[in-house]
């Protein structure tokens, strides 16, 4: 990793250190039952009497539409402030807001991260006619079912990428959507200060541990998801 970039990165971290205003339509209603949507419910009745929703903007990895976020968002903000959220992946890319040597892959991988975050933030943008452009919180989804690089510190340099975007650039609030065994595996001890955790793999609503389960030492849990099985949703309970 160049020195130049390794300055970059401090600064990165010094700028998310700083508090984050999330304003109360970024946060997520304490104990209020929300549910998440993405492409898979593409053509189904949507899920109705949530608390808050939660919008995939992306069609399982970066740089592809969920072609039904326009009705989706639609159907969030009948249950109040809808967030987003965005897959990533590893990739690398030249052309972004860094200039990178062509063997400094590290900063090739925080282009790509912030270049997809960029992405999503524009598409939802043009699907709702700019109504997505100021609304609070914006989470990345870091699952092990996409294609990551078997180097953690080449992964956080995505990551930080996908966060700066949306913290420094778009103003948003932005978090990461996991659970701490795939974030282990992907980030390693990467640990985003002022970055809200939304934690995947509860057994149930009821399921209120979850909300001290952080997937990195520090981070403060917003909210966490339960995979109904009998109704087929993803059903989510802000902590």
């Amino acid at each position: 990793m160049s020195i130049f970039f390794s300055a970059l990165l401090a600064a990165s971290a010094l700028v998310a250190a700083a508090p984050v205003a999330a304003s109360a339509a970024g946060s997520v209603p304490s104990n209020a039952v929300g549910s998440d949507i993405s492409w898979p419910q593409c053509g189904s009745d949507y899920p109705g009497g949530y608390g808050f929703g939660i919008i995939g903007v992306t069609g399982g990895h970066p740089f592809s539409s969920n072609d039904c976020f326009g009705s989706e968002f639609t159907w969030a903000q009948a249950t109040g402030t809808p967030q987003m959220y965005i897959n990533l992946d590893y990739g690398q890319r030249q052309d972004g807001p860094l200039l990178c040597a062509t063997d400094d892959t590290g900063c090739q991988a925080y282009n790509y991260g912030y270049d997809a975050a960029e992405w999503a933030h524009s598409y939802a943008s043009s699907q709702t006619g700019g109504a997505s452009d100021k609304l609070g919180t914006w989470w990345l989804d870091v699952e092990t079912e996409n294609i990551w690089s078997d180097d953690t510190e080449q992964n956080s340099y995505v990551v930080q990428g996908a966060l700066d975007y949306l913290q420094r650039s778009a103003g948003r609030t932005a978090g990461v959507y996991s659970t701490s065994f795939q974030w282990n595996g992907i980030a390693g001890s990467f640990a985003p200060p002022n970055t809200p955790n939304w934690v995947a793999g509860a057994s149930g609503l009821d399921d209120v541990g979850k909300c001290q389960a952080s997937l990195w030492s520090g981070g403060q849990v917003w909210a966490f998801q339960f995979l109904n099985f009998d109704l087929n949703l993803d059903q989510d309970l802000g902590c």
